[in-house]
């Protein structure tokens, strides 16, 4: 594989580990479960150096209450994650409305945990 090419699956895999450790920290504040998938520009490779880290967030012990909601997914965020969390019947009513980000997700993703 030629260097270049071979550096950038090294940064990528450093970004999904960042991502991955942000899902097990997210999942530990919760107390589980929390299903996680990296999306966006990291998961397809063509992320930046500018690029956030997109993290997908689904989980029933989210609270309902959006700022309260971004509040706890920030709370354990390391610099450059961006997470979007959903419990899951809103990732389902996304879903079935083709959002565009629930179809990137499903489509291209990584998924961060065993869930």
């Amino acid at each position: 594989m030629h260097k270049v090419l071979q550096k950038r699956k090294e940064q990528q895999k450093q970004l999904v580990e960042l991502a991955k450790s942000y899902a097990q920290a997210l999942n530990k504040q919760l107390g589980g479960p929390v299903t996680a998938i990296l999306t966006g520009s990291v998961a397809r490779g063509d992320f930046n150096l500018h690029s956030d880290i997109d993290v997908l967030v689904v989980s029933a012990k989210l609270p309902a209450d959006p700022l309260e909601r971004s509040k706890l997914l920030y709370s354990v965020a390391p610099p450059r994650v961006e997470p979007k969390g959903f419990c899951p019947e809103e990732f389902q009513a996304f879903k079935s409305k083709n959002n565009p980000l629930i179809t990137d997700a499903l489509s291209y993703g990584i998924p961060l945990n065993e869930d």
